[in-house]
């Protein structure tokens, strides 16, 4: 036989070994498989891109949205709202003057009905709460004439209009007593003006200093000893019926008012 240059050498045959038939792993299946592998990835990078680039592009176009206004709603709207603020504040003005009426009310219970409704009905409310201030100072000042007048007349004391009493002086004449008293501003009026009882034979005078609250109760009273009498009998008499008097009430006084009471005992 001879040989032949363009033959192939002929491969000498595989050695069997007990090894051969074993199974090949992952790593050797990728191995082998390699091109095949590399050009499946390829691939699906080359879609992925084309598929991302698209939809970019898609995404990128311009797009609007539309709303319909109706005109007649928002007219209704708008009416609807004016309607609703204005019966707030119908609602509000009812109230804060049906305060106001209610004060005016519970401030004159005694008035009439027929005032009543004058004051409900809103006119001239100024002039009108004027009117009826008057009216119940006015009422306040016959009363107190009235308590004046009638502790008075049980005391058997006569009124005193002179000038002496306006200048905040009046006396009382009782038996063998003679009561004094001196308070300015402002002028007070006595309501309860008791007279000592003494059984002293020899008489003599006694000044008290006395202190008024607003009310016309007497607060402290204490003897004036520089303008009186030395007579301890006569000192703890004025003294006593001094802490009973009375007054009449007023608003204008001081919250301490002082004053004098004087007593003016007649030998017996």
């Amino acid at each position: 036989m001879t040989f032949q240059p363009t033959d192939k050498p002929q491969r000498r045959q595989r050695i069997k070994l007990p090894f051969d038939n074993r199974k090949s792993d992952a790593g050797e299946w990728a191995f082998d498989h390699r091109a095949g592998l590399c050009i499946t990835l390829i691939v699906y990078l080359v879609i992925a891109i084309a598929f991302v680039t698209s939809k970019i592009v898609v995404n990128s176009r311009p797009h609007m949205q539309g709303m319909v206004i109706d005109i007649e709603t928002l007219e209704e709207l708008a009416a609807e709202k004016a309607r609703l603020e204005r019966e707030i504040e119908r609602k509000q003005q009812m109230a804060d003057y049906g305060s106001i009426s209610n004060r005016i009310s519970n401030a004159n219970s005694n008035l009439s009905e027929a005032e009543a409704q004058r004051a409900a009905a809103g006119s001239d409310l100024s002039d009108y709460g004027k009117e009826v201030q008057d009216r119940m100072r006015a009422n306040r000042d016959a009363f107190n004439q009235g308590v004046n007048d009638a502790n008075a007349i049980s005391e058997n004391r006569p009124q005193d209009t002179s000038g002496e009493a306006t200048e905040g002086r009046d006396a009382k004449v009782a038996g063998n007593v003679t009561v004094e008293y001196s308070f300015t501003d402002p002028v007070r009026q006595s309501r309860k003006l008791p007279v000592p009882a003494y059984t002293c034979q020899s008489g003599g005078r006694v000044v008290v200093n006395v202190t008024l609250n607003r009310s016309g109760n007497v607060i402290a009273a204490e003897v004036d000893r520089s303008q009186s009498d030395n007579i301890a009998e006569l000192h703890e008499a004025a003294v006593r019926k001094a802490r009973e008097s009375r007054f009449n009430l007023d608003q204008n006084a001081p919250e301490r008012h002082r004053g004098t009471i004087t007593y003016l005992f007649r030998p017996q």
